[in-house]
């Protein structure tokens, strides 16, 4: 394999959970070998999608703790063996942003980190991760 990399990129949707943390890790280890590019993808979650972080307080303060989240996940993708992490902030509904971007942004995959609701909890509260996998214009890696 040649400096440049395979042309492919993935997109992590990451949230500061351990879950997104077990993804990039993973995702990590495989760039490693293959030279896939990453973008860590934070969304803080709002029915409204906006272009850019409003200019509020209560955005400042949440734009704030994913920059610390994103530059913290940065760091483990890099220790683990990434060789090219980026980082975005988006504001939207979750799931529309993660699939909004990677098609937008010509992402090869997703990768999502799932708690792996189940039953009834799932069928009320939805779950991003299968969202992302129903409406995604790419292949998507769900990690547990």
């Amino acid at each position: 394999m040649d400096e440049k990399g395979t042309g492919l990129k993935t997109l992590i949707a990451v949230d500061g959970s351990e879950h997104s943390r077990k993804a990039v890790i993973l995702t990590s280890r495989f760039s490693k070998k293959t030279g896939v590019e990453i973008t860590l993808l934070n969304v803080l979650e709002d029915v409204i999608r906006y272009k850019e972080v409003p200019d509020t307080w209560v955005y400042h303060q949440r734009e704030k703790q994913a920059l610390k989240t994103l530059e913290e996940l940065k760091k483990i993708a890099e220790e683990n063996g990434a060789k090219s992490v980026q980082t975005k902030i988006a504001v939207g509904p979750v799931a529309e942003e993660v699939v909004r971007i990677a098609e937008e942004e010509g992402f090869s995959y997703i990768v999502v980190g799932t708690r792996g609701m189940s039953g009834f909890k799932r069928m009320l509260m939805g779950s991003v991760a299968e969202k992302v996998v129903l409406y995604s214009p790419c292949p998507v890696v769900i990690v547990r």
